[in-house]
């Protein structure tokens, strides 16, 4: 692979479905959804089986494969934390089938009413949400401080943005929801800024991997036999 070819691609990649999407909230706004295009939500960021979130889970799926080279390199250079590499795919495996599914959400209506919740927790998946991402990162802390300096830079910036949109502004936007509602200028700022961090996050890793392979390893060859 050519880490620094693919890594720029991933971002113009991403900044054409950061733009088409922007593109989407724009026109609807503009001119509604009574057009030739109706409402064009295929390139929504708040909408199932769209273009974002299958772009977001590609990126996923991406980052666990590169994870399996790096694990696979770290292993045969004799590396530190190995498993740590290895837990890290089948991790992002499930975050990519996730994006794409929206697997989650089957928490937020049972913990809405049963605990009623409102306001910064509408979206109640948040909680148990935040309690797994605290034990990850208490988990992975020794990892993070054994890797290159650079590298562990990059992770943590890009854990911080993708974390940041899907539970910090989803925990905002929840808060837009019930105060303005659905359609509300506040509410679609909200969830357009939290697509566009993940999306962001997501290619940041991916692109943070492929700079480590390069650093580290050269880059990766996968032989087949």
């Amino acid at each position: 692979m050519r880490p620094r070819s693919l890594a720029a691609s991933l971002w113009a990649a991403s900044a054409v479905v950061v733009f088409a999407g922007l593109f989407r909230e724009w026109y609807v706004t503009t001119f509604g959804f009574e057009t030739v295009a109706k409402d064009l939500r295929h390139l929504a960021f708040n909408a199932e089986y769209c273009l974002p979130a299958w772009y977001s889970s590609l990126l996923l799926a991406l980052s666990a494969m590169l994870l399996a080279f790096a694990a696979l390199s770290e292993k045969r250079g004799g590396g530190s934390h190995p498993l740590h590499w290895l837990l890290l795919i089948p991790v992002f495996i499930g975050l990519s089938i996730d994006e794409a599914t929206g697997v989650h959400e089957v928490v937020i209506e049972p913990l809405r009413s049963g605990l009623d919740l409102g306001g910064f927790l509408y979206f109640a998946w948040i909680i148990p949400g935040a309690v797994l991402v605290g034990l990850f990162g208490l988990f992975y802390l020794p990892f993070l401080l054994a890797l290159p300096a650079r590298t562990r830079f990059m992770f943590i910036l890009s854990g911080a943005l993708y974390v940041g949109g899907a539970l910090g502004m989803e925990a905002v936007g929840g808060k837009l929801l019930t105060a303005y509602g659905e359609t509300s200028l506040p509410y679609q700022v909200a969830f357009c800024v939290e697509e566009i961090m993940e999306i962001m996050g997501a290619t940041l890793f991916a692109a943070s991997l492929l700079g480590h392979l390069k650093r580290r390893f050269g880059g990766t060859v996968l032989v087949m036999s």
